[in-house]
């Protein structure tokens, strides 16, 4: 499936437009692989009207070959993820670990890419090795391309951590799980990794739960590049989340450093980023700040001219703002996910307003729905199972 070959140019009209996720308004959407400026002759035209376009979503945080795992933990509550992460390299030779392993490595992150597609996250960030089938043309979202990271503090050496982050170009952002805990070995994590002269304008934290006040200060003033929430996973494992609060008292929402989302895996997350953005209320705005942490705010984010022509749909109701529309509503209730211009899934009568697309019917968390033929084709060859997805 190679979706950004000969995409069929549409022309959408009648759907309530974000171009950004805070400004709306009642505008024909032009595509081909990307946003057009106008329509051209031979594109098709679809009415969505009583539908709101968003762009696809931004995933700041996964990894990717990790999700056909079952949420896992060995204690109530942890003070350190670090102990959660010892707990189950202590049993990867355990069932069901060592059977789920044993997977090919492509089935495992096409289960990941797969999990965010459905849930109109059309872009990722891997925190793991940049491995070659990320970027192939047939993987079902965009994964970025341009980091730099390291695992932790704990599970990478000093001279590791260091020589990560000095092989990241500056104007490239570098990730780090940092200070997800409670106890004061998180809280030091920070003025950690910058007596390692790892802390700067490209620096991504992940989690940040147990940073404190004068740390935050420390970071905003520099300013680190970024921080990513993750909160069903840090509710679950430390029963605490990042303190948004705090940092807000110090930095305005909008401006650097930025804050973006992640859903982490389904090891220790809820589900997908929508779940995220259900159980622990996030700002809209984040969605558009996590394309600047990424890097990649020139065509991701927004719907632009010359954006990727990424998109969902849902039904417009009376909140059709974007902080009630996409705080109440799961993967189900996607009326379509587009990428590259493509149709991916979508619900039935409104994957049937694209007849140049071949579809297969499905039912996605009991809801019927229509998948991309070639997508469903690869599906079909997974060796592994998408929970609550069924092929017809």
């Amino acid at each position: 499936m190679r979706i950004f070959e000969r995409v069929q140019p549409l022309t959408i009209k009648g759907a309530e437009v974000y171009r950004d996720f805070t400004s709306r308004g009642k505008s024909e959407l032009y595509t081909s692989d990307r946003v057009l400026d106008k329509p051209v002759s031979n594109a098709i035209t679809v009415d969505l009207s009583g539908y709101t376009i968003y762009p696809g979503l931004i995933n700041a945080h996964d990894h990717l070959e990790l999700n056909h795992y079952p949420r896992t933990k060995f204690r109530e509550v942890y003070n350190n993820a670090h102990e959660w992460g010892e707990d189950v390299s202590k049993r990867l030779n355990d069932s069901p670990f060592k059977e789920l392993r044993a997977y090919p490595l492509w089935d495992r992150l096409f289960i990941g890419g797969l999990k965010n597609l459905l849930c109109g996250a059309t872009t990722v960030a891997h925190h793991n090795p940049p491995h070659k089938e990320l970027f192939r043309t047939d993987f079902p979202v965009r994964v970025l391309q341009k980091y730099g990271w390291t695992h932790s503090l704990h599970f990478s050496t000093d001279d590791e951590v260091r020589a990560s982050y000095q092989q990241t170009p500056p104007d490239v952002p570098w990730f780090i799980h940092l200070a997800e805990g409670t106890d004061e070995i998180a809280a030091g994590e920070y003025q950690r990794l910058k007596e390692l002269g790892c802390v700067g304008k490209n620096t991504v934290i992940v989690h940040g739960v147990g940073i404190v006040r004068e740390d935050i200060e420390d970071a905003v003033n520099l300013p680190i590049r970024g921080l990513i929430l993750c909160p069903t996973t840090n509710q679950f494992l430390l029963q605490k989340i990042t303190d948004t609060n705090l940092w807000g008292e110090i930095i305005d929402w909008g401006s650097k450093p930025g804050m973006a989302v992640g859903s982490d895996s389904r090891l220790t997350a809820d589900g997908d980023l929508l779940d995220e953005s259900r159980k622990f209320l996030w700002m809209p705005s984040l969605l558009s700040i996590s394309a600047y942490v990424l890097g990649i705010q020139q065509d991701r984010g927004h719907l632009q001219t010359n954006a990727y022509a990424d998109w969902i749909a849902i039904k417009k109701h009376e909140y059709s703002l974007t902080e009630f529309a996409l705080r109440n509503i799961k993967r189900a209730d996607l009326a379509l996910v587009v990428r590259g211009g493509v149709p991916q899934i979508g619900d039935p009568d409104v994957m049937a307003q694209f007849p140049h697309i071949k579809t297969v019917s499905a039912i996605l968390d009991s809801v019927p729905k229509a998948i991309n033929a070639d997508l469903a084709r690869q599906i079909r060859k997974c060796k592994l199972q998408e929970p609550g997805l069924i092929l017809l």
